[in-house]
C-alpha cells in the first residue's frame, strides 16, 4: 500500500506532462472571404520552445508569437493585399493543402510541428505536419515577412542612433 502511495504522485506528474505535450489542432472558424482561403497555423519548435500562431480570416491576417502563440492568441492584425492573398493561395494549392492528401512532413521528432486548419471554396480540413516540409516553410516565411515588416515600421519610427548630446 505504501509503495502505491509513493508511485501515485510520480504517475500523476508524468500524465500531466504528457497532456501538456499533446498536439491540439486549432479550431477552424476562418472564412475564405476576399482571399479565397481561411487559414490557421500553429507552429511549434519544441527544441527551442518557440511558438508562432498565424490566422487569415476574410483577408485579415493576424499574428501572435511567444506566450500569445502558445495560448493560440494573436497580438495584432492587418488586411492582406491582393498580391499577398494570391501568394498564400498559390502556396496552399502547390503544397497540396487543399487536396484529399495534405502533407505530413518528414516526421522527425523534436523538429518543427505545424497544426494547420484551412478552409476554401471547395471545402475545409485540418492536418498536422511534423518535421520539415517545403510548403509549410514557404507559407510561414511569407507570413513571418509580413509580421516582420510591421515590426520594422515600428522600429523605423525611433530616431537613428548616433552621437548623443552631452
Amino acid at each position: 500500500m505504501t509503495r502505491a502511495r509513493a508511485i501515485t504522485p510520480i504517475l500523476l506528474s508524468v500524465v500531466g506532462m504528457l497532456c501538456v505535450a499533446c498536439n491540439t489542432l486549432p479550431t477552424q472558424t476562418q472564412h475564405p472571404g476576399v482571399c479565397g482561403i481561411g487559414l490557421v497555423i500553429w507552429l511549434r519548435h519544441p527544441a527551442s520552445s518557440q511558438y508562432q500562431y498565424f490566422t487569415i480570416d476574410d483577408g485579415l491576417f493576424a499574428y501572435g508569437a511567444g506566450r500569445d502563440a502558445l495560448n493560440l492568441k494573436t497580438s495584432w492584425q492587418i488586411q492582406l493585399s491582393s498580391e499577398q492573398c494570391a501568394a498564400v493561395c498559390k502556396i496552399a494549392a502547390d503544397g497540396q493543402w487543399l487536396s484529399k492528401s495534405p502533407p505530413t512532413g518528414s516526421g522527425a521528432e523534436r523538429q518543427v510541428t505545424a497544426d494547420i486548419a484551412v478552409v476554401w471554396g471547395g471545402g475545409q480540413q485540418q492536418f498536422v505536419v511534423v518535421g520539415d516540409n517545403e510548403s509549410v516553410r514557404e507559407m510561414t516565411d511569407i507570413l513571418s515577412a509580413i509580421a516582420d515588416a510591421r515590426f520594422q515600421r515600428m522600429l523605423d519610427r525611433f530616431p537613428e542612433a548616433g552621437k548623443q548630446p552631452q
